[in-house]
């Protein structure tokens, strides 16, 4: 068996000139495989370096990306109080109803609607900061209440509604102590329809926005007996009495 001969002895028992130049052949491939190791390395270590750089950027990119989101959602949702808070200064009930949302489908959002709620906020310019606190209470998540005729809801509760900030209004319910139960109820010069409780002598009526109320008992005489009521946070109910 012929024993096996590595190439530089093959070369170095060769003789002459073809000796020399397979020695400088070899030499010459041995570098070409430096060379190339040389590079892979630095590939490599390109590559490394910019995975890395890619994921730092990643990183920071999902931190900006989550900073804008944040703050164009704070942005809308500020934007949005300034919108309803310059409806009911310019008096714009369109405007207005394009803010507001009720899920009850029985209490429509109208210009008719909406004047108890204007009519209130040009008595009590103070309004404005009440709905500021309110808000201010709703975006710190400090403000919770249970849902339901007892409870004390915001005057407006801030939601997002089709990808846009919408306001849900309280909607009040007022039990009316009459002194004759066949007394007729009106509520801003229109007459409605009392619903009855266990007290034949109080009748519930509602739900309404927040807003100013005049309330009156007309008896069977023809009598009538005004209160006024306003309703702008506190709770859903509120009891009256119309005066003797």
């Amino acid at each position: 068996m012929k024993p096996h001969t590595s190439e530089p002895d093959a070369i170095e028992g060769g003789g002459g000139q073809d000796s020399a130049v397979a020695l400088a052949r070899y030499g010459r491939r041995q570098q070409a495989r430096v060379l190339s190791r040389e590079k892979r390395k630095k590939q490599y270590r390109f590559i490394g370096w910019l995975l890395f750089a890619v994921a730092v950027l990643w990183g920071a990119g999902a931190l900006i990306w989550s900073g804008y989101g944040a703050l164009k959602t704070t942005a809308g949702r500020e934007i949005a109080i300034m919108r309803l808070k310059e409806a009911i200064e310019d008096r714009d009930a369109a405007a207005l109803q394009s803010l507001l949302w009720v899920a009850d489908e029985t209490v429509p959002i109208n210009g008719q609607t909406l004047t108890p709620l204007l009519a209130y906020f040009d008595q009590h310019p103070e309004a404005y900061e009440i709905l500021d606190e309110e808000f201010a209470r709703q975006r710190e998540g400090g403000h919770v209440y249970i849902k339901g005729l007892t409870s004390h809801p915001p005057v407006f509760t801030i939601h997002v509604f089709e990808n846009r900030y919408v306001f849900e209004p309280a909607l009040y319910f007022i039990h009316v102590r009459l002194d004759d139960p066949e007394a007729t109820l009106v509520v801003n010069g229109r007459e409605v329809k009392g619903e009855a409780t266990k007290d034949p002598f109080i009748k519930k009526i509602g739900p309404y926005l927040p807003g100013v109320y005049t309330v009156t008992a007309v008896d069977p005489n023809g009598k009538k007996k005004t209160t006024r009521v306003e309703l702008f946070g506190g709770a859903r109910v509120r009891e009256v009495d119309i005066p003797k």
